[in-house]
């Protein structure tokens, strides 16, 4: 203990030990990732060129590519603005409601999935508890149809990626010395041109990669459209289900899952030289 305190190089077997530790970790990573990645590749490069020609000029491939790329931005735009505001409001806060405001977002992020699914089935459905609401208030006539369709699978995903969203720029916010909002104030700006020219531009890294997040997790999304959305709903991770566990084609899914696996990997690499950035 002592050699390895005061910088003593270590030993051949204090090496090897610590590589031991190392060893349980590389194993499941290499059963639970590496292993499914590679036979993923090699099913999708054996479809072939003409293989490959096909599945792009698929509708359904393009319909769902076309869902995901859509939807995606879709859900980024609007949950990277409302994340935006509710971490205004947690940074401009008090101790006490700070606290229970974050407390209400971390409780919106460990809900699972299918806890969310349930809960806006019975919002969401002709007879549930927004179109009774509505209908109370004498807003509409007659319930409006939201699930299953995609005004469900859009307010669905929306609420699963607003607490992704808040963290990223809540942290850029924190940062912010205030002395600098002060600094424009007594040089006569409003609170617009504030927020405008010295808030937004210092917090803009923060958006941009809660931006990147969301788009990346909104790619991968399979429970919520398949359950609140229409088969024309249907995005890349649907279709990848869809093969291999309807059609029992593996060459295809697989395909499908590389295109997925690729702009997911891209994406990825730009939200982490963007949280760089933030650091």
């Amino acid at each position: 203990m002592s050699a390895v305190i005061s910088g003593a190089p270590l030993t051949a077997d204090s090496r090897w030990g610590a590589w031991a530790w190392l060893l349980p970790v590389a194993v499941l990573y290499a059963v639970g990732v590496v292993l499914p990645l590679a036979i993923t590749v090699q099913n999708a490069l054996q479809l072939g060129v003409a293989g490959w020609g096909e599945l792009f000029g698929n509708s359904l491939f393009v319909n769902a590519a076309w869902n995901t790329v859509a939807d995606s931005a879709q859900i980024t735009v609007i949950a990277v603005t409302l994340a935006y505001t509710i971490a205004a409001a947690i940074w401009r806060c008090g101790p006490v409601t700070r606290a229970c405001l974050t407390t209400l977002v971390v409780v919106a992020f460990l809900t699972t999935v299918l806890v969310k699914v349930v809960a806006f089935n019975a919002l969401l459905r002709d007879n549930g508890a927004v179109n009774a609401l509505l209908m109370a208030l004498r807003v509409v006539q007659e319930p409006i149809h939201m699930f299953p369709g995609r005004p469900a699978m859009v307010i669905g995903m929306v609420q699963f990626a607003v607490p992704f969203a808040i963290f990223p720029i809540l942290g850029v916010m924190l940062r912010l010395d205030k002395r600098v909002e002060q600094a424009a104030e007594s040089l006569g700006a409003s609170p617009w041109r504030v927020f405008l020219h010295v808030v937004l531009p210092l917090t803009l890294p923060g958006v941009v990669a809660s931006a990147l997040l969301v788009f990346v997790i909104c790619t991968g999304f399979y429970v919520i459209p398949a359950t609140l959305g229409t088969p024309r709903d249907q995005l890349l991770a649907n279709v990848v289900a869809l093969y291999a566990l309807q059609l029992l084609d593996f060459k295809v899914a697989s395909a499908v899952a590389m295109v997925l696996v690729a702009a997911t990997g891209v994406l990825t690499v730009l939200y982490q030289r963007a949280e760089r950035r933030i650091r």
